[in-house]
């Protein structure tokens, strides 16, 4: 965990850090009291929380928030103001500000801020890399809510649907279906929410254009740690069928089985 402090007055930063540091005594925590200090800081691969007064005798917090964001975009900025006005405050948000507190009652507050900043964070990182994960998977997957609408999809199935994500994320789990076996598959999605899976079955997936794709489907019921199952994941992995000159291939080789060398003697 990364702090980054930007406060020029030596008594307020005194007393931030000092917080900071009994509040997180694991985390680093950086500081920066003049320019030079402040671009330093900058070159770091990431930054977590960063905590700036507005009022700094060099900059503003503005300009601070502004060039936090810029070089780690996904960092939370907690801005500390005397008494910067509403306007102020509004154009901060704008820009990605996360929280302000004011000086000095806010002190009382700030470890608590920064901490809910952090989780935010990590939040934020897991789901990312979560998002990461499942988009490498080579299986197209898509999640759909107990109202059958279609709640997120991964790289692979918007290349086997031929949807771009906007086009699909509410769409009804019926359109990826053929009319005859929705009723079916319906049922199965049923029982996937009640917690079973549904283990791996032959069918035909519709894509965008009307075509329709052979797969091996699976159904999963999906949870987030011991809450209620809100979601079900399909799971597809396409059936592919083998060419006419792979066909041959294959009778061609049953035909001729290779000969075995013969064993050696050991003498």
């Amino acid at each position: 965990m990364y702090l980054l402090l930007v406060e020029d007055n030596p008594t307020d930063r005194m007393i931030i850090q000092a917080r900071l540091r009994h509040a997180f005594p694991t985390a680093d925590i950086l500081a920066a009291e003049d320019p030079i200090a402040m671009n330093e800081h900058l070159k770091r691969d990431a930054c977590d929380v960063v905590i700036t007064d507005y009022w700094l005798g060099w900059s503003d917090g503005l300009s601070i928030l502004q060039r936090a964001r810029e070089r780690w975009p996904d960092s939370r900025v907690i801005m500390l103001t005397g008494n910067g006005g509403e306007e102020v405050m509004a154009g901060a948000f704008k820009h990605g500000l996360y929280r302000y507190l004011l000086k000095p009652d806010g002190f009382e507050e700030l470890a608590a801020v920064a901490r809910a900043a952090m989780e935010s964070k990590r939040r934020e990182d897991f789901n990312a890399l979560t998002a990461m994960i499942v988009n490498s998977i080579p299986d197209a997957v898509h999640s759909v809510d107990a109202s059958g609408r279609i709640t997120a999809i991964n790289a692979a199935a918007r290349q086997m649907y031929g949807y771009a994500e906007p086009e699909i994320v509410g769409l009804a789990n019926e359109s990826l279906l053929p009319a005859g076996r929705r009723d079916e598959i319906r049922r199965m999605q049923a029982r996937a929410l009640s917690g079973e899976i549904v283990p791996r079955f032959p069918m035909l997936l519709v894509r965008i254009d009307g075509a329709e794709v052979p797969v091996s489907m699976t159904i999963l019921p999906m949870r987030q740690g011991d809450g209620p199952i809100s979601n079900v994941a399909f799971i597809a992995t396409a059936i592919v069928k083998p060419t006419r000159e792979a066909s041959m291939a294959s009778a061609r080789d049953a035909s001729h089985p290779p000969r075995h060398a013969p064993a050696l003697s050991i003498r």
